[in-house]
């Protein structure tokens, strides 16, 4: 699986997760390169940002972590056009994610979460207490059910879809990339995990999950 780790250049801890999840995912034979992401330094122009959104408000309320989660955000659009361009199915995976496993010959449609069992768990912060009794069913490759918990809640067109539970470990196909890109250009950009959420493309996990977190949440999305 053609893959590509995201870190922030000159954040020593970033990339010494970098080094520790580049080794655990070339155990598993992927094919793995390293790739700098932006910071609030390096960012090239911002797109057209959804009104309502999360992103939204952070603007109004916190310019530092805005441009972070803008960063963040572009990192995605960057890797959906690369996809794209090698038209071929291709893993984003974080700074913090650790390989457990290979992936070969896996079938989905556009999107497809690699550490599902693992994002409802420490050191991950995503609503660690709020969601903590939620787990994920099933063998292989299964779709979101309504017992999923992470839906859309601001007041905008995706209201009330699934959104993904972080983009620590995903994997999306060519057709999922194309979706998110005209997403974009249509409604504008959100924080990372609220625009790829269900009313933009199809979202699906694997069992058991072959990507896990490294033992130390940087936090980097919250600002750097």
């Amino acid at each position: 699986m053609k893959s590509q780790i995201v870190y922030i250049k000159g954040h020593a801890k970033s990339e010494e997760q970098a080094n520790d999840a580049l080794k655990s995912f070339q155990r598993y034979n992927w094919d793995v390169e390293l790739h700098e992401g932006y910071t609030p330094k390096t960012i090239p122009d911002i797109p057209s940002i959804v009104e309502n959104s999360r992103l939204h408000n952070f603007k109004e309320e916190n310019y530092n972590k805005y441009l972070t989660k803008v960063s963040c955000a572009l990192n995605h659009l960057q890797f959906w056009k690369k996809v794209i361009e090698y038209n071929q199915p291709m893993a984003f995976l974080e700074h913090d994610a650790i390989a457990v496993d290979s992936l070969q010959n896996v079938n989905f449609k556009d999107y497809l979460i690699l550490n599902a069992e693992y994002v409802f768990r420490p050191p991950n912060k995503l609503g660690i207490q709020k969601y903590q009794s939620f787990s994920f069913q099933g063998f292989g490759v299964n779709k979101l059910d309504n017992t999923y918990p992470l839906t859309y809640y601001r007041d905008n067109v995706w209201k009330g879809s699934f959104m993904v539970p972080g983009t620590g470990a995903y994997v999306i196909s060519p057709s999922g990339a194309k979706k998110m890109l005209a997403a974009v250009e249509k409604y504008g950009l959100d924080q990372s995990d609220f625009m790829l959420n269900s009313f933009n493309l199809d979202i699906e996990y694997i069992l058991p999950s072959p990507v896990k977190f490294n033992k130390v949440n940087l936090s980097t999305s919250y600002g750097i």
